[in-house]
């Protein structure tokens, strides 16, 4: 298991190097100029380079990176050019709100997700497996926008003070009023994963159940729900475990819309708005936040392989892939 971490570990730098790279180019490379943005329109040629100057903004592209990927070693995200304050800060500040919506929308996409693709691979072809793979079909097919706006056309016109549709409010101030905040959009960000994993489940299970030894396992009087829940489901597992590493990779950065949407001050909507203002160092070092948490999910994926089917642990111990 110390060497599968050790390879996963080493195996990320590159990624993460290649992945700096090109946000860091296609950033300054993005149209607009932050010093102009930063001074005015009626700011004067002399104040505009003193300020890029002051930004870097003049230097060649390769030396500006080198210089950033310099503090970035030193565990430096710069500092923001609007409101003068350490990247870090600003991320650590926006952090809480999109983790929150991102576990509770997982905690939704498990909870939901893999029992349906459970049950419709046990009534395969019946009436119950055609109406939850309708229903994944069309939960698949549906953006988060869609299911954002509709919540919230429910809750705030049709059926309003059932549930509070915009806003954030932190754990530490009300636990109560947090989570009745984080419902909904929790929700519209786990609606169209759900249904992905309920068929990647299905699929999954399906093809475990086909295997001799559940036939032996049945033959032999071992009871169902041991087969199902601790044999069968556990072997089903891998291809399902990958996509929820994808997803909550997805989740921590790609909650824009329903941020946007519910007005919850999260990692996406400070993407957004940075990137607006031409803020290079907020937009570039939340980027990095994300790929670093993409990527570091993904190990902890791949170590969760070992602890779900010792046989991957065992050999790569052996050295084997």
């Amino acid at each position: 298991m110390l060497r599968l971490a050790v390879s996963r570990i080493l195996s990320a730098v590159p990624v993460l190097l290649v992945a700096s790279i090109v946000a860091f180019t296609l950033l300054r490379l993005a149209p607009g100029d932050p010093a102009l943005m930063s001074a005015g329109l009626e700011a004067p040629p002399e104040v505009l380079a003193q300020i890029r100057a002051d930004m870097r903004l003049d230097e060649p592209i390769w030396l500006q990176y080198l210089a950033w990927l310099g503090d970035l070693v030193r565990g430096d995200l710069g500092t923001s050019y609007t409101d003068k304050a350490a990247v870090t800060a600003v991320i650590a500040e926006r952090l809480p709100a999109t983790i929150q919506l991102a576990v509770v929308a997982l905690l939704f996409i498990i909870v939901i997700g893999v029992p349906l693709g459970v049950l419709s691979a046990l009534r395969a072809n019946r009436l119950t497996d055609q109406l939850i793979r309708v229903g994944s079909l069309a939960g698949i097919s549906v953006p988060n926008l869609v299911v954002a706006l509709f919540l919230v056309l429910i809750f705030g016109w049709w059926f309003p003070g059932i549930l509070p549709y915009q806003g954030f409010v932190p754990l530490t101030e009300d636990v109560v009023a947090s989570l009745q905040r984080t419902w909904l959009p929790a929700i519209a960000l786990a609606a169209p994963q759900i249904g992905l994993v309920a068929r990647l489940t299905r699929s999954s299970m399906l093809e475990v159940l086909g295997h001799d030894y559940v036939a032996a396992a049945r033959a032999m009087g071992v009871r169902e729900r041991v087969i199902v829940w601790k044999d069968t489901l556990r072997n089903a597992l891998l291809p399902v475990v990958t996509v929820l590493g994808v997803q909550t990779g997805f989740l921590l950065g790609g909650s824009v819309v329903v941020e946007t949407v519910f007005g919850i001050p999260g990692l996406g909507r400070l993407l957004v708005e940075s990137f607006n203002i031409r803020d290079y160092p907020v937009t570039i070092g939340v980027m990095m936040f994300v790929a670093a948490a993409f990527v570091a999910i993904n190990i902890v994926v791949d170590l969760l392989y070992g602890v779900i089917n010792p046989r991957i642990r065992f050999g790569y111990g052996a050295g084997k892939e």
